[in-house]
Order: structure tokens, then sequence, then C-alpha cells
């Protein structure tokens, strides 16, 4: 057991005190240099992805036929309509009952 402690002591040395340094101060803590590249980088491609986003969307003919697709959410549509006005004449018949 005292050899195992040995090694194990032996294998870690304490660390080295740290060199005395004065504070840093928060008021001259910048994102420098790195940190304008970036946020340039992000902001040019912003740009670029929303004209090519306009550009696409030039594209599309809004007097394309109907699809499948397009069935469903009118049929949707009308669903929801149906379910709010049963929903609305539920209300005023129990405020009706009520008041």
């Amino acid at each position: 057991m005292t050899l195992l402690n040995a090694m194990v002591w032996a294998a870690s040395p304490d660390p080295s005190p740290l060199p005395e340094e004065p504070p840093i101060d928060p008021s001259r803590v910048t994102p420098g240099l790195l940190g304008f590249v970036s946020f340039a980088f992000l902001v040019i491609a912003v740009v670029l992805l929303y004209r090519s986003l306009r550009k696409q969307m030039s594209k599309v003919d809004p007097n394309l036929p109907a699809g499948p697709g397009d069935r469903e959410r009118e049929y949707d549509a009308e669903l929801t309509e149906q379910a709010e006005e049963a929903g609305a004449d539920q209300e005023n018949g129990s405020q009706d009952r009520s008041g």
C-alpha cells in the first residue's frame, strides 16, 4: 500500500504558483478583431440570404393551379370556421341562459 501511495504522490507534483499579474480591468475588455470579423461575417451572410430569398420568391407564380395540399388547407379552414361558429353559438347560448 505504501508503494502505491508513493507512486501516486510522485506522479502528481504540486502545481507551481501563478505569477502575480495585475487584475483585469473590465472596462478595457473588448471583443477585439475576431469579434468584429465574426459579426461582420454574420451580417453579410444574412444580407446575402435575404437577397437570395427575395430573388427566389419573385420567381414563384401566384397563379398556379390548386394542388392537393391547397384543397386540404381549404377544407381545414372550413372546418375551423365551422368549429369557431359552433363555439361562439355555445358561448352565446350559455350567456343567454345565465343572464
